[in-house]
């Protein structure tokens, strides 16, 4: 008689289960952001995010000449950049 293919049922569930916190850590540490997870990962308000928005020191990348609209995205390692030059 053959092994069942899922004998070591367990070990699976451990495995599946720990490349979904994986996954999690790296979804929160995604390159590019919206407005809202860019405020998030810097930890500012809205009006304190606009303000380092309007002094030039957080950079918004613009997708409007790509036919998107009113759609910026910020980079997380010029979030981080721009952190610690204040």
């Amino acid at each position: 008689m053959t092994e069942p293919i899922l004998a070591d049922y367990p070990a699976l569930v451990s495995a599946v289960m720990s490349i979904g916190e994986k996954l999690e850590l790296h979804n929160d540490q995604r390159q590019w952001m919206n407005k809202e997870q860019a405020q998030a990962y810097v930890n500012l308000g809205r009006m304190a995010f606009q303000t380092l928005v309007d002094k030039g020191i957080i950079k918004p990348h613009d997708l409007a000449p790509y036919g998107l609209a009113r759609m910026e995205r910020y980079n997380r390692d010029e979030l981080d950049e721009a952190m610690k030059s204040i």
